[in-house]
């Protein structure tokens, strides 16, 4: 098992929720399913809930994030996933707390939605379990710093910049 400061990239965290056995996780916005299938051909067992609205009550992007979830049917169909097309906080509703060994959060990137995102997708994780995401940096880093020094947590970033740094922390 790696160590926990070795993890530069994102392929490098699904590798390391496979070494913790991890068998059920969720991705809150998944567009095109790209990590979404890494998570999967990582964790040969994985049963994983792909979160997206895909441009739900957008006019402008609409045709774009319908091709994409067009995209990730067929890229996510090999595999033992269920695709949840619903805005995060109308999908959460159908999740027991502490149900997940892991969430990876990758949807709207406005403060208030990681916020919420962050909150409500941590009580979904169980104790031991890992709540992370993508992008961290502007201010996406100032919420999940917020939410990590509030909540007494140790945060962990990948190192990899050019992959835009994932987070993550363990539920305690």
């Amino acid at each position: 098992m790696k160590s926990i400061s070795a993890i530069t990239n994102r392929t490098e965290l699904a590798k390391h929720f496979q070494d913790l056995g991890f068998k059920v996780g969720a991705e809150i916005g998944v567009l095109a399913g790209h990590y979404s299938k890494v998570l999967c051909t990582t964790i040969p067992h994985l049963k994983l809930y792909c979160i997206d609205s895909w441009g739900m009550g957008e006019n402008r992007k609409k045709p774009y994030h319908l091709k994409m979830y067009e995209q990730a049917k067929v890229r996510l169909a090999p595999y033992n996933t269920k695709i949840i097309y619903k805005f995060s906080m109308d999908a959460i509703k159908d999740f027991d707390d502490n149900s997940l060994d892991f969430v990876y959060i990758d949807a709207n990137h406005e403060p208030q939605f990681v916020t919420e995102d962050i909150r409500e997708w941590s009580k979904k994780v169980r104790t031991g379990g890992i709540v992370s995401g993508h992008d961290y940096a502007l201010r996406i880093a100032t919420v999940v710093d917020d939410y990590v020094a509030k909540n007494n947590l140790k945060l962990n970033l990948t190192t990899l910049e050019s992959e835009h740094i994932s987070w993550w922390f363990v539920k305690i």
